[in-house]
């Protein structure tokens, strides 16, 4: 009998103590696991950028932004997307890099970051407006330099003192008008999303990441 209640009194504190362990771990803040990164749309794994923007790692970040997005829409091979292969771009993935980016940087990079300056610049999204609105909106986010568009994508500032919204930049290596037709056409997949709610041009912005 004096066997069976020290058995029972040490299974108690095992489960006691294995109780608190469990709870700690719990409690802490932790990455998102691998299976919630796999996209259900595309079976695509974004694991490897969820680890680069942990580490800060902001231009790798953005190298794998654009070849994951590449992979969204089968365009690996040819290495840039098209207008209209960009609306083709699963909903869940483009949130989920949303999500990755706003989360690790702090809020200041993101799509959703991007959107309102784009929308408070003057520019709509899926429809094209006069191109001095794309390139105000470019140089609020640090893709221009005296009134140039950055045309080599390793010239961009990969650091936490770009300002916000100058990253992700999913661009070709080399681009001289700034991408405004693909961008464009992105900014409008973000609304066909839910990523953004946009309103009627005449009224105030109603913005909500």
């Amino acid at each position: 009998m004096l066997n069976i209640t020290k058995r029972f009194n040490q299974l108690l504190w095992t489960l006691l103590f294995s109780g608190v362990s469990a709870l700690s771990v719990l409690g802490q803040e932790t990455p998102n696991n691998e299976s919630s990164l796999l996209s259900p749309e595309t079976g695509i794994d974004y694991t490897p950028l969820q680890e680069d923007l942990q580490r800060q790692r902001w231009l790798e970040a953005n190298e794998t932004t654009t070849t994951l997005m590449l992979k969204s829409v089968d365009r690996q091979q040819q290495g840039w997307i098209p207008q209209e292969d960009v609306q083709r771009i699963a909903c869940w993935d483009l949130r989920t890099i949303d999500d990755l980016w706003r989360q690790y940087s702090g809020g200041r990079f993101g799509f959703t970051v991007q959107f309102p300056i784009f929308v408070e610049t003057g520019n709509r999204p899926g429809r094209l407006v006069d191109t001095e609105a794309y390139d105000n909106f470019g140089t609020r986010i640090g893709w221009r330099e005296d009134e140039q568009w950055i045309q080599f994508k390793y010239s961009l500032d990969y650091s936490l003192d770009a300002p916000v919204g100058h990253l992700p930049n999913p661009r070709p290596e080399y681009q001289i008008t700034g991408g405004r037709l693909n961008y464009t056409a992105l900014t409008q997949r973000m609304v066909d999303c839910g990523l953004v709610a946009y309103s009627d041009p005449r009224q105030p912005i109603n913005y909500q990441p």
